[in-house]
């Protein structure tokens, strides 16, 4: 029995650890917020599968045409390693090769998504250590082809690993390991118990 309670106590334990965990700082900037901008693009709703009122589109057959996504106007945001997603709505006149660029503030990384596939789910990018300032995501149609477009609907900043901008003490447990160890402690001290 006392076993049994032992692994009742550490599964409450790792659920916490997931929670602690699932409370991640994630920065959501769609193309109606502030940290949004463009040019030659259009408001649309013709295609499902965008998230907020609606997605923004440019022109086929022109060129010249970008978004950019800025989370750095978010309270949330502070340097270090984020993961980068990006979600857009599918369509038959969709870019296979849209060109995107992740801006670190300080470098950039070129790659391409291909829009044809995959609409309606956040697409991941990677993992990019940003800095505190300058961090933006840009899509443009420099790659597209004759009769493709770009979308731009929205870009997902998750935290990974912040920068480490202040030393902290090293012998100070992070609050998450602080509950577990201390939800741990209390079914060890029933377990003696009894």
């Amino acid at each position: 029995m006392k076993l049994k309670s032992f692994f009742a106590t550490l599964g409450a334990c790792a659920l916490l650890t997931a929670s602690v965990a699932a409370n991640a700082t994630v920065i959501t900037v769609d193309n109606t917020d502030a940290g949004f901008t463009s040019s030659g693009l259009s408001y649309s709703t013709y295609e499902s599968g965008f998230i907020g009122s609606n997605y923004m589109a440019d022109a086929r057959n022109v060129s010249g045409d970008f978004a950019v996504w800025d989370p750095t106007s978010s309270t949330d945001w502070l340097a270090g390693v984020w993961t980068v997603e990006m979600l857009w709505n599918s369509g038959p006149t969709r870019a296979d090769n849209a060109a995107v660029t992740i801006d670190s503030g300080s470098t950039t990384v070129s790659t391409t998504v291909n829009q044809l596939l995959n609409g309606g789910i956040w697409n991941n990018l990677g993992d990019f250590s940003f800095d505190l300032s300058g961090a933006s995501v840009t899509l443009d149609d420099s790659n597209s082809t004759s009769g493709q477009n770009i979308i731009a609907d929205a870009v997902r900043f998750t935290l990974v690993t912040a920068a480490d901008t202040i030393s902290a003490p090293t012998d100070v447990p992070a609050p998450g390991t602080l509950l577990v160890l201390l939800a741990a402690a209390a079914g060890i001290f029933r377990l003696r118990r009894k």
